[in-house]
């Protein structure tokens, strides 16, 4: 038996999987009233006794145009008037996190929502 053999005998899901992008900076943005595509933000961790922490998250703009990476260091993230740099807020992602799964809640049963981490689901429409 061939591969397409067996796969062709297994079964068959309709899944979708949600990554929200640039989660963290996302609802910084957002709680600020900017546009989470647009913003130049990032979220950077505090460490003390240290020169600064690592980026959590980038906006896609701050990736884009001032080439800000996630887990770069502080001292690393260019220097620019328009860039916005927040602190984390866990708290605060966990909340938004349980808002955007409660809308997804609405469509599909419970059993068929599979949380992946803070900013990824998998909603399984099989038996949609």
């Amino acid at each position: 038996m061939n591969i397409s053999e067996v796969v062709n005998h297994e079964p068959r899901r309709k899944v979708m999987v949600i990554d929200s992008k640039s989660f963290y900076a996302s609802v910084e943005s957002v709680d600020r009233g900017l546009n989470p595509v647009q913003s130049l933000l990032v979220v950077m961790s505090q460490q003390e006794n240290t020169n600064g922490g690592l980026v959590l998250a980038a906006s896609p703009r701050a990736k884009k145009e001032l080439g800000v990476k996630n887990v770069m260091r502080q001292r690393d993230v260019p220097s620019d008037p328009r860039l916005i740099i927040v602190n984390p807020r866990m708290n605060r992602y966990i909340a938004m996190n349980k808002k955007v799964n409660d809308i997804f809640r609405k469509f599909i049963a419970e059993e068929d929502l599979h949380l992946y981490s803070i900013d990824e689901s998998i909603l399984d429409f099989t038996e949609t």
